[in-house]
């Protein structure tokens, strides 16, 4: 019905320019109509619109359906969400007639089909040009406009970073730090006083917890209060900063804002593979403090930087392993709408990007202008373009960069080798031409015998030539147009295909080569290159033919180390890392794609950035096929025909050492035409004879100049590989410089790292731009929309790579310090972390729907101090530490309290409950069971009885999780660990920067009856009895101190005797047994972990 280029094109245009409904007829087009029409429109049109649509598009509708108001001729005109609902005078291509019919997406009115005289009506009432009395045009009600520079302009958080001019305060000797001025300020204005500092037990423990997630040992503890010196706080601060302890920690922090995870969800919870090497990344990059916009940048795009950062000890890459954070969503295995999935897929992609790095809901406006930020529609699927032209890989990041090098010097070596062979090759002909001039035509020469089998073998590169020497003058002319036809033939070959040519190798720009590692080398084979030790035939010289994508076998060694998982799906199985081959991305016009290749592989069509095929539903994307004959190119078919007009780029991957060259790559029913060598061959004789009459000279200076030209290629390989036989008596150069370069590259190969782990990371797609969707749908799409950040921060910069995705850019875009978002958002989390609220509490959303700043000052200040002293979250976090402000007591004040309730005004510490992680690692560090081993593969989550259901593991995991920190436990999205749920670990479905804080019966019971609870208190009892064999007081107060970080007081020990005492007789412990009893040890243990102190930081 309506040509959907056409509708939503200028539905774009409505949504993007953001029209309103209420302009006059005559900007609307509104012509006179005569009597009769306006009397059918009231007598037949208005009764149906009123009866049939009022419902939901009359003049009542607050909210319309769809946007649409059918109230006006303007207002049809204008449309909804989904364009113009009506073209005048043409009911076939008005959207409102295919409602009515029910021939599209929309089906209106949706309860029941309009009776077929009603539809005629319309139809007839739109094609005779929609009369309307044009008094209803001023009742029809107004669409809002979206103003982004009016949003823009009232919305704090878009203004420029200015850093303020410190507050004056009264109380200057309370100051230690220009924060300090910021809250004192307030403070003073309030007419309150901040609150004291905090006891150094308090305070030790405070900092522990903050900056390493573990509580301090009793040792330390009692030196830090045993030293009143003004130093000490930050020798503490400086060794919890320095620990190790703290990336793990603060690590986790960061998990929650990339919603990571280990497994997918949804029905099966497939793994992510090597999850966890995003984990160790983040853990590294924190503990070395790299710099924060350098991390996001790594995020974002450390796959495209062209000096990665690389690890000190091992030289692996690190920069890439940040990019794995696109990919740690929950995915759907073979869905049903494979393109809905991809829009999903994407939508969660840029909703952690943009909350967790911007601290924007970006997201609301994937079906409309956001209700209430400056963010239009458009910037949503402007930054979808990123994700386009962007796609997953499992990336060898361990040895990427070394073995690059040996690579990059492997294509030095054959460049050199090129060259020499060339000049051996030019300066033999040169050597014999006078010879093979006479032997050229001398009866039983090498060259007549040669000569005269080339002229009965049409398929022979010499064929023509052959023809040339033995016909008379009369048949000259006629040869040479035989051959100047099958010459123009090869010409055109290509350039006359009616299918869609993806990649033609021989003439590929390099902007359009794409490898994962360097088995494919650094570019294509071009015709006329030297092959030393041919993939196709390993002890033969020669010179290639055809321009190829050609795997280099020397690289069939490359393994992935024990225990890596490999891809899922229909590609598991196939060594991918590092060994592929990837086409552009373009649309399926015709659904038979070919590819034209020399040996054995295989090829994934990735379509709609879709991987996880599980099912029989999408699995004809995988393709796999096997050559007799290497040498022989063959054409396969790849039958996509189910996914037209979908978007796709092929992947190659070779069989293990087999060789495989890939050629060309097309979309169309038929294969192109290829030429054999002999047409080939044909193009250079058509070249040599357009000049003059061919004769033996010229024929040896085409033999000369075939090593140059893509069209001498066939000439010159069958020269090589018969030099032997033409120059007899001659030294052959070729097969001493194939030795001297097969010694040196295996010199260089001898350096290979061989073995690796692999991540998933992101690999750059072709550029690519996303259809603007209206109200969201796939279905809708509207006009293109060119790549950018956001317009309210960038304005419409898009100058992006045009070749590549452009995420490199919009990493430097995000983290330019002139973005008022990203500053201010860091360090807003800081705050949050430390003090146990932000300065902005709504830490993932600075827009209009977050909360305001209760210190706005405070919050530039910060953020220029951030930028100033590097970006260094280190840095940062100290001087908040160290500030009088989070030393303060959290003691409630009854004054302050009434006036501060929220303590907005920071008068006060926050008492803060630890988080599942740290009470689980508290328990393993006073029981002793803690290991500190860091890294490595995930410890698999312990199954209760309870955790049923599809995806379950196969194997549980040990109860204490083998001793490790809990950053270090598996997190499988359909099987979280209880005791981290009902602590309030985030499900990992989007930025979480600001965990609940609930308080419900599922944590009492958590501590009371878990099992992992329940060992480690007995654990924790057997070493009280080691260490304190014959001092129950001594083993009450270290025990207390363990669990509380601080000695207990008078009360607390005499009720820790009292208990021990009854709980003994309860269980008939002989009294001189009390002392050496684990049970009773294990329950007073128990008791101390159920106490409030244990759980709780003042």
């Amino acid at each position: 019905m309506v040509p959907l280029l056409i509708r939503s094109s200028l539905a774009a245009c409505l949504s993007i320019t953001a029209m309103t409904l209420g302009v006059v007829a005559a900007e609307l087009d509104t012509p006179q109509f005569d009597d009769a029409q306006l009397e059918f429109f009231e007598k037949e049109i208005r009764p149906i619109l009123a009866k049939r649509c009022y419902e939901c598009h009359g003049p009542d509708s607050e909210t319309p359906g769809g946007g649409l108001f059918l109230t006006s001729r303007g207002a049809l005109l204008a449309g909804g969400d989904s364009g113009a609902s009506i073209v005048v005078g043409k009911p076939d291509e008005s959207l409102l007639i295919e409602a009515i019919h029910y021939d599209g997406i929309y089906q209106m009115p949706p309860k029941s089909r309009m009776p077929e005289d009603e539809i005629a009506k319309l139809e007839q009432w739109v094609a005779s040009g929609a009369a309307w009395p044009v008094s209803d045009e001023k009742n029809t009600p107004q669409k809002e406009v979206f103003d982004l520079e009016k949003r823009k302009a009232e919305h704090w958080a878009w203004r420029p970073v200015t850093r303020p001019q410190l507050p004056a305060v009264k109380n200057e000797a309370w100051v230690k730090d220009p924060v300090d001025r910021f809250i004192l300020a307030k403070l003073e204005d309030a007419g309150l006083a901040p609150n004291g500092p905090a006891e150094p037990a308090l305070l030790i423990r405070r900092l522990s917890f903050d900056l390493t997630g573990l509580p301090p040992k009793p040792e330390e503890v009692e030196a830090f209060v045993a030293d009143p010196s003004p130093a000490a706080i930050e020798k503490v601060v400086d060794q919890l900063l320095a620990s190790p302890r703290f990336g793990e920690h603060w690590g986790r922090h960061w998990l929650d804002l990339v919603r990571y995870a280990e497994s997918r969800g949804h029905e099966f919870d497939y793994d992510i593979p090597n999850a966890y090497q995003y984990r160790d990344y983040v853990i590294r990059a924190l503990n070395q403090d790299l710099p924060y916009n350098e991390l996001v940048v790594e995020h974002i795009a450390g796959d495209l930087l062209e000096r990665p950062r690389t690890n000190a000890e091992t030289g692996s890459n690190e920069s890439v392993l940040g990019t794995g954070f696109w990919h740690l969503g929950d995915w759907v295995h073979s869905p049903v709408d494979i393109r809905k999935d991809e829009t999903d897929r994407f939508d969660n992609m840029l909703d952690v990007m943009n909350k967790a790095f911007l601290g924007l809901t970006v997201t609301c406006a994937r079906c409309h202008d956001h209700k209430f930020d400056a963010i239009s529609q458009a910037d949503y699927y402007a930054q979808m373009g990123f994700l386009q032209s962007s796609s997953y890989r499992q990336v060898r990041f361990e040895t990427a960069e070394h073995n690059q090098r040996i690579a990059d010097s492997l294509d030095k070596l054959k460049d050199e080798f090129q060259n020499k062979a060339k000049a051996a090759y030019q300066s033999g002909i040169d050597r014999v031409s006078g010879r093979w001039e006479k032997e050229l035509l001398t009866p039983g020469s090498p060259w007549n015998l040669v000569l005269a089998e080339a002229a009965k073998d049409a398929k022979h590169p010499l064929h023509y030539w052959a023809k040339s020497f033995s016909v008379t003058d009369e048949q000259r002319p006629l040869l040479l147009e035989e051959v100047h036809k099958l010459a123009e033939q090869q010409r055109l070959s290509i350039a006359d295909y009616p299918g869609h040519v993806i990649h033609d190798y021989e003439n590929l720009p390099k902007t359009q080569w794409r490898t994962d590692g360097v088995v494919f080398g650094n570019g294509p084979e071009k015709p006329g290159a030297f092959l030393w030790n041919s993939s196709n035939e390993p002890d033969v010289i020669g010179v290639r033919t055809d321009g190829a994508a050609v795997y280099d076998t020397r690289w069939s060694g490359l393994k992935l180390k024990p225990g890596v998982q490999d891809d899922f799906g229909k590609t598991r199985g196939w060594n991918r890392a590092g060994r592929t081959l990837k086409t552009d991305t373009f649309t399926l016009k015709d659904g038979r794609v070919h590819y034209l290749v020399k040996g054995s592989g295989y090829a994934f069509a990735v379509i709609d950035s879709h991987r996880m095929v599980q099912g029989p539903l999408h699995g004809k994307s995988g393709n796999r096929w096997e050559s007799k004959d290497a040498s022989q190119v063959q054409w396969i078919r790849h039958d996509l025909r189910d996914y037209l007009g979908h978007s796709i780029h092929l992947e190659f991957t070779p069989m293990d050492d087999q060789p495989l060259e890939v050629l060309l790559v097309v979309d169309g029913e038929q294969m192109p035409p290829r030429a054999k060598d002999a047409a080939k061959a044909a193009l250079a004789f058509d070249q040599a004879a357009s000049s003059g009459d061919v004769n033996a000279q010229r024929f040896l200076q085409t033999l000369k100049g075939a090593i140059d030209t893509p069209d001498g290629a066939s000439l010159a390989n069958w020269l090589v590989r018969n030099w032997d036989k033409l120059m007899p008596g001659e030294p052959n150069p070729f097969k001493d410089l194939a030795k001297q370069y097969r010694d040196q590259s295996q010199a260089l190969l001898a350096d290979v790292r061989w073995e690796s782990c692999t991540a998933p990371g992101m690999w750059d797609n072709s550029a690519e731009k996303e259809s603007l969707l209206i109200r969201g749908n796939t279905k809708t799409p509207a006009g293109l929309v060119e790549r950018q950040l956001l317009t309210a921060i960038t304005g419409t910069d898009n100058s992006f790579d045009p070749h590549g995705s452009g995420r490199l850019q919009l990493a430097h875009q995000m983290m330019n310090a002139d973005n008022p978002f990203a500053s201010r958002v860091a360090v807003n989390r800081v705050w949050h972390y430390l003090m146990g609220r932000g300065i902005v509490r709504s830490v993932d959303n600075f827009g209009v729907l977050g909360e305001l700043p209760t210190h706005p000052q405070l919050l530039d200040y910060l953020a220029a101090e951030f930028v100033e002293d590097g970006w260094s979250l280190k840095r940062m976090i100290r001087r908040v530490v160290l500030s009088q402000t989070y030393q303060m007591s959290s003691t409630q004040a009854g004054s302050a309290e009434q006036a501060d309730p929220k303590n907005d005004l920071f008068h006060r510490a926050e008492v803060k409950r630890l988080s599942g992680e740290a009470i689980r690692d508290s328990l393993l560090m006073v029981s002793g069971r803690l290991d500190e081993k860091m890294y490595g593969p995930s410890v698999p989550v312990y199954l209760t009885s309870f955790m049923q259901g599809r995806g379950r593991p196969g194997q549980s995991g040990p109860v204490d999780g083998a001793g490790r920190r809990s950053v270090y436990l598996e997190v499988r999205r359909n099987f979280l660990a209880p005791m981290m749920l009902a602590f309030d670990t985030p499900q990992p479905i989007t930025t979480i920067g600001r965990r609940n804080q609930s308080n419900v019966p599922a944590q009492s019971l958590i501590l009371l009856n878990d099992p992992f609870v329940i060992q480690q208190c007995e654990i924790w009892a057997k070493q009280a009895i080691t260490q304190t064999p014959d001092d129950t007081q001594l083993r009450i107060e270290r025990m207390v101190e363990q669990a509380f970080s601080r000695k207990p007081t008078a009360e607390e020990l005499t009720l820790a005797k009292q208990f021990l005492e009854s709980h003994g007789q309860t269980l008939s412990i002989a009294p001189q047994q009390m002392a050496s009893s684990v049970e009773l040890w294990r329950d007073l243990a128990h008791v101390l972990v159920n106490a409030k102190p244990f759980i709780f930081v003042r």
